[in-house]
This record gives structure tokens, C-alpha cells and sequence, in this order.
């Protein structure tokens, strides 16, 4: 029985055009299991993810790979 953890995180993006790229770019990475969860705010991103196979420090240089500025949003 394989069990597999969830966590919630919150990422700011600096431009909220943006943020569906960022999503989409997150959807490919492994370990990354529900990018662009919804959010009321047009400049915040929830992800989800496991944190046993994705480090989630890893968004602001995936996000400047795409020419994003993004933030892990402490919660």
C-alpha cells in the first residue's frame, strides 16, 4: 500500500496574467498534484503537492524560468 501526502501551499505571482503559466508549468513537474487550485485573488496560486517528491522552494526558479517573479506565501 502506497500512501502518498498532500499539502496545500499558497504562491504569489507578480503578474496575474501570469499565473496560468505557472500552473501549467507546475502541472509537468513530478510530484506536483494539483496546481491552479482556485483563489479569489487574481495574483494567487494554490498548489498541492507531496512533499516527499517535490520540494515546493523549488516554484521561484521554475517561475523565473518562465520570466515570472513568484513567492511561497507563509501561511
Amino acid at each position: 500500500m502506497t500512501h502518498q501526502t498532500a499539502v496545500d501551499m499558497l504562491i504569489h505571482v507578480d503578474r496575474p496574467e501570469a499565473k496560468a503559466l505557472l500552473a501549467a508549468s507546475l502541472a509537468e513537474v513530478p510530484g506536483v498534484l494539483e496546481p491552479g487550485l482556485a483563489s479569489l485573488k487574481p495574483n494567487l496560486l494554490f498548489i498541492r503537492h507531496d512533499p516527499e517528491h517535490f520540494d515546493i522552494r523549488r516554484v521561484p526558479d521554475i517561475a523565473r524560468s518562465l520570466g515570472i517573479k513568484a513567492r511561497i506565501v507563509e501561511v
